[in-house]
């Protein structure tokens, strides 16, 4: 069957299959005749599969896991368990600190539950401690602890790889050094042209792109070596191929500026540190990041031009 069909049957749009192929989740047949993609009965319950728990709030990293390792299923539902039980916890704790405020502001309208603050306070801290369970926690904090363009900014760039609980003392000690620096710092220059960008996206359209730039990323966090074999040759050829864009040189120039800023303020020797510890993730990335650079002997030039 065609696309329109599987559309109809499994209820996703077609932008969804589209992209739920591009992850890796489904490898429909073609057509050779017209290249059309044909799908399967098979086809189409995988992608119900999907659905479902995406429906369930289920990453799609660990979907492409349980689809590659049906053994791992068990436990990968029971974290998306746990996720949806702290998550409820932390509602039910927010609830009652609401509720004691509801609670003062009609006893004395004029109040407006200031009498009872350090009840409710007693209340949302516990709340605070569900949410470090969540794998969001960091990600959201950056947001609220830097309301504006800088905590969009640092959420949507370095968040997509905050996705980690935040536990154990040593994640605790490096959440605040990352923090008290972020706080301290003068606010760094971003070009106005990405800045009124950032601006204009809600938290959510934050959260939405750091999502799907964790996903296009996956593939530099520990990679196998053929993976990384591929990875290899696509940055080659990217290479290859980058300065003769014109289009490029504007780009680079921003993101140059950008780079100078954060230099200047010790960006990458204090924020960068801290987010090593936070990240496994990102320490995979950084390592095959350096691995690419040495074996391919990147550099950029004095225009900040990636060369070979």
């Amino acid at each position: 069957m065609k696309i329109k069909e599987a559309v109809r049957l499994t209820g996703l749009t077609r932008k969804a299959i589209y992209y739920y192929e591009q992850a890796g989740l489904l490898a429909p047949a073609t057509d050779s005749s017209n290249q059309y993609r044909i799908y399967t009965s098979d086809d189409i319950e995988r992608l119900r599969y999907i659905r479902t728990l995406r429906r369930l709030g289920m990453p799609i990293r660990d979907i492409q896991t349980m689809l590659q390792h049906p053994e791992q299923a068990v436990s990968l539902l029971r974290k998306q368990l746990k996720r949806i039980e702290a998550a409820a916890s932390e509602l039910e704790l927010c609830r009652s600190a609401l509720s004691v405020l509801i609670e003062a502001a009609e006893q004395a309208p004029e109040d407006g539950g200031r009498s009872r603050i350090r009840e409710a306070d007693l209340w949302a801290d516990a709340a605070e401690q569900e949410r470090k369970r969540r794998d969001d926690y960091m990600r959201r904090k950056l947001m609220e602890l830097f309301p504006g363009t800088m905590g969009k900014f640092m959420a949507l760039h370095f968040g997509a790889f905050l996705h980690e609980p935040l536990a154990g003392e040593d994640k605790e000690s490096a959440w605040k050094r990352l923090v008290d620096y972020v706080d301290g710092i003068e606010p760094f220059d971003i070009p106005p042209a990405l800045a009124a960008q950032i601006d204009r996206m809600s938290e959510a359209e934050i959260e939405e792109a750091a999502a799907a730039y964790r996903e296009s990323l996956q593939r530099f966090i520990s990679p196998t070596e053929p993976e990384y074999e591929s990875l290899k040759e696509e940055m080659r050829r990217q290479a290859e191929q980058f300065g003769k864009l014109p289009f490029n040189r504007e780009q680079v120039a921003l993101t140059r500026q950008l780079k100078d800023s954060l230099d200047r303020a010790g960006f990458y020797d204090v924020f960068v540190e801290q987010m090593r510890i936070l990240s496994a993730d990102y320490r995979n990335y950084l390592e095959t990041l350096g691995r690419l650079q040495r074996d391919l002997n990147l550099r950029y030039d004095d225009y900040g031009m990636l060369t070979i």
